[in-house]
This record gives C-alpha cells, structure tokens and sequence, in this order.
C-alpha cells in the first residue's frame, strides 16, 4: 500500500513572483521597492513558502540577501509556472480584429547581444510567428536601453541585470564572462581575477555604466589592468584583441565563431551575469506577449542544453 501524500497548502503566483525578485534585485528591500509592496509582506510570504515546502530558499544575515541551491531551483521552476500562467491568458485573450494592423515588436539590446539575438533568437521568432516581425535598436548600454523603455521608444529590452526599480525584468539565462585574449598570451585556463593586474586590457570609456562594472571588477580583484584602448563601439574590441592589441570581457557563447583567432578562458572564481527582458510596468500589446512567451521556452530549451545559443 502506498504512502499517503502529504497535504501542501496552495503555493500562491504572489509567492513565487516574490522569489524571483529577490533573486534579481539581490535583496528583500529592493525586491519589496521594485514590486510595490512592503518588506514584511515580502518576507512573510517568503517565509510561508519555506514552511509550505519545507526547506530554506533564502539565507539571511547583514548585507546580501542570497538563494539556497533549493531557492535557485525553486526559481527556475517558477519561471516555468508563471510563463505557463502567461501562455494560457495569453490563449483566453480575444485575438485583435482583422483589420487591426500588426505591430512590430521594437527590441533594444546592446551591441555584443545584438550579435546573438539578430542571428539567434530573431530569427527562431520570425518562424514561429511570421506575421509580427521584431526591429532591434542597438544601445551602447543598459542605462540608455533603460531610458528608450521610459521613453516610449522600445517596448522591451534585451539586457543584463540588475533594472531599476521603476522597471521589471524577466529573467531569461545565465551567461559566463571569461577573458578574451589574443592567440599566444601566456595565462592559465581558468585564469585567477588577479592575473588581470598590469594586463593590457580594451574596456569601455570612462563614465559609462559598462565601464563602472569592469571598474569593480578590478577593484575586487585588487588589480591594476594597462588600458590600451577605451571605446564603446563593441565591434572593435574583438578586432583589437586578435590584432594582438590587448583583451577584453566578453560572454563565451558569443566568442565561439572567433575561437581561432583568440582564446577564451574561464575565470577563477567565475563570474557570470544574467540576461533578461526589461519592460515597463504598463500594459503589453498582443504581439509584446508573444514575443516574452517565445523568449522564455527558448531560453528554458537553452538551459536544459549546454552549449545552446
């Protein structure tokens, strides 16, 4: 005879869309900012799916808040949950009148993404729904794809985190930065941070929010890099490194094609960032919907095969 089951109370949408902003915002507070909700309401409903499940999903102390190995499942799961939820409104939504003309789909992303997402995902899109067709912008940074949303001028936003609190972001994939180097540089695989310490390196220009991010980088590592080239123009950057000039940090799934003109090393300890869709909080036109429900079954196909573009 079988075991009986034993009785869950319902885990609730609020619950696991809670989960998920503090796994993107990196905190109880910023997560209850960016949600429109209070930091007790955030916890206690946090604190009931811990009960519920009976596992801890978060660690507390000062500083950080992070995930458990059990929080970064349940995570992924619940990104499943919700986009399943998405899906079906999306089917129960009466389909616009035939006359009503087809918008396309205005995508912001910065340069080295726009790589993938022109010769990847666009066109995977295009097949799946060929009526509605999606027009990238390229944007030299987050900060300005972030100000093209306010603006009206995009509708969404291939990105990497974390968004502001004035906009939401949809987790989508994990991506590895290594080190882009030119062929013969004598380093090891993986490469510590601190190796990086009077090694030419191309990086961004000063004052950008990109550069800020390699800023702290460096400055974590204790390292001092030599600063050969400064520019935000990012189809440059990997001309220089396999012209011999210096390296850069890049995401390994767009160095793969480049492969036998430079060399890609992992980082010790990794460093990885997540990509996402960022959006305003209005209201999504039908084709929008369609284009975040492509977005996260593909991005949930690509996690569950490595190497994947």
């Amino acid at each position: 005879m079988s075991a009986p089951c034993r009785y869950l109370a319902p885990v609730t949408l609020t619950q696991l869309r809670y989960l998920i902003a503090i796994a993107e915002h990196g905190g109880v507070s910023a997560a209850a900012e960016a949600l429109f909700t209070t930091q007790p309401a955030l916890t206690r409903a946090v604190q009931a799916l811990e009960r519920e499940l009976k596992v801890a999903l978060v660690t507390r102390g000062p500083g950080r808040t992070r995930l458990t190995r059990e929080g970064d499942r349940v995570v992924l799961l619940a990104h499943t949950v919700l986009a399943g939820v998405d899906a079906i409104a999306g089917c129960l939504t009466p389909p616009p009148p035939a006359t009503a003309p087809v918008e396309p789909v205005r995508l912001g992303t910065t340069p080295a993404l726009a790589i993938q997402m022109i010769s990847g995902l666009a066109p995977r899109f295009a097949r799946h729904l060929p009526g509605i067709s999606v027009d990238v912008t390229r944007y030299l940074g987050r900060d300005d794809i972030f100000e093209a949303l306010r603006a009206g001028q995009i509708d969404v936003g291939l990105t990497d985190t974390p968004a502001p609190p004035d906009l939401e972001m949809d987790l989508l994939r994990t991506y590895e930065v290594v080190l882009v180097s030119p062929l013969g540089v004598d380093l090891p695989d993986p490469v510590p941070w601190a190796a990086t310490d009077g090694l030419p390196m191309i990086l961004p220009s000063r004052g950008s929010t990109r550069r800020a991010d390699f800023d702290e980088f460096f400055a974590t590592a204790g390292a001092r890099p030599h600063i050969v080239l400064e520019t935000d123009e990012r189809g440059a950057w990997l001309t220089a490194v396999a012209g011999g000039v210096g390296s850069m940090l890049w995401y390994r799934d767009l160095v793969g094609s480049f492969s036998s003109v430079v060399t890609a090393r992992s980082f010790d300890p990794p460093i990885n960032r997540t990509i996402g869709l960022a959006s305003t909080r209005k209201a999504k036109r039908s084709e929008v919907r369609a284009f975040y429900r492509f977005a996260r079954r593909a991005s949930t196909v690509a996690k569950e095969l490595p190497g994947t573009p």
